[in-house]
């Protein structure tokens, strides 16, 4: 039971789930202009080299690799925003697509710039400290799994609560809303789809950059070949199972934090859980969390087909009690 609930498994959760976090947000505002994002796992890809490749270059300025991680997400975006919005290309295609690109490309820039294979360490980085925060010392449990992480944790947690004053309480949320519910009726309404589905699709390829640079940077310091390893598509799936609900989306991506931080706790007890089996639990728990939410939405759509039904049919009911009573 301590392996499950202890301050440092809950402080491993928090900080493995801020890229999730991160790549979430832009997803979700994805999701609300009707946007089917699959293309976050190359955007943090892309973001996980440049962050190093930049830091690398200014002599471990971390900083200089996150802003340049987050303008090769926006880059990578602006092409996938073309080719779905402008050019109406099938959207998971797409972003399929986009994924398999920022795979080669990654590939292929660190052997022409670096000249290795497979990984590339960035020795004399800089990386963020974490912040210690007196107040929540006196907090149980959440404060020590909420204290001594990294400013770009906090900013994580603070955007969420930005997501969700933005979709709900200002005009632009609205806008995105209204495109994600019917693009045509929000053109009648004079509001741009064109313009809201790129503004959240560069979003989401700023975070995404971000959150990849954040795991190449902060957590390990280097680059590998494929290094993102499907955390893109459980950002995706957090977005599924929370319904596009910044609080909610974060709950979901906590709840892969914590299954990935106890897989590491197992680990490190040097049990005889294989490592394998270990690795799989977020995934196999994106799997739970996609059937969960599938099915609660055919219920959903089930019952009210089945309200309708009963609708008309009293309505039908009263019509002929009408035509028999005259």
């Amino acid at each position: 039971m301590d392996i499950l609930i202890n301050s440092s498994a809950l402080a491993s959760m928090v900080r493995i789930s801020t890229p999730l976090t991160l790549a979430a947000i832009g997803c979700l505002l994805c999701q609300r202009a009707g946007i089917t994002n699959l293309a976050m796992e190359g955007f943090m890809l892309m973001g996980s080299f440049v962050g190093v490749a930049a830091a690398i270059f200014s002599g471990g300025n971390v900083w200089i690799g996150m802003i340049s991680a987050m303008v090769s997400g926006t880059l990578l975006s602006a092409l996938f925003a073309l080719s779905i919005v402008n050019l109406k290309a099938n959207q998971i295609i797409s972003g399929i697509a986009i994924n398999l690109f920022s795979q080669g490309l990654t590939t292929f820039l660190l052997r022409t710039i670096f000249h290795v294979q497979g990984m590339i360490s960035a020795d004399k980085l800089e990386k963020l400290r974490p912040i210690h925060i007196p107040f929540l010392d006196y907090i149980p449990i959440i404060g020590k799994a909420l204290n001594s992480q990294t400013l770009l944790t906090y900013v994580a947690i603070i955007l969420i609560f930005v997501t969700y004053f933005i979709l709900f309480k200002t005009e632009y949320g609205l806008n995105i809303r209204s495109v994600g519910e019917s693009d045509e009726a929000a053109r009648t309404a004079g509001i741009n789809p064109i313009n809201i589905q790129w503004s959240v699709i560069l979003i989401s390829g700023a975070l995404s950059g971000l959150a990849g640079a954040y795991l190449s940077t902060t957590i390990v310091s280097s680059f590998t070949i494929n290094m993102i390893q499907g955390r893109g598509f459980n950002a995706f799936t957090a977005v599924v199972f929370g319904n596009a609900h910044p609080i909610a989306v974060w709950l979901v991506t906590l709840l892969f934090g914590y299954a990935d931080a106890i897989g590491i706790q197992i680990e490190l007890l040097g049990t005889k859980i294989s490592p394998s089996v270990i690795q799989m639990f977020p995934y196999a728990l994106a799997i739970v969390a996609l059937s969960i939410s599938s099915g609660t939405n055919k219920y959903k759509n089930l019952r009210g087909s089945l309200n309708l039904k009963q609708m008309l049919k009293d309505v039908f009911m009263k019509s002929n009690k009408k035509e028999t009573s005259e």
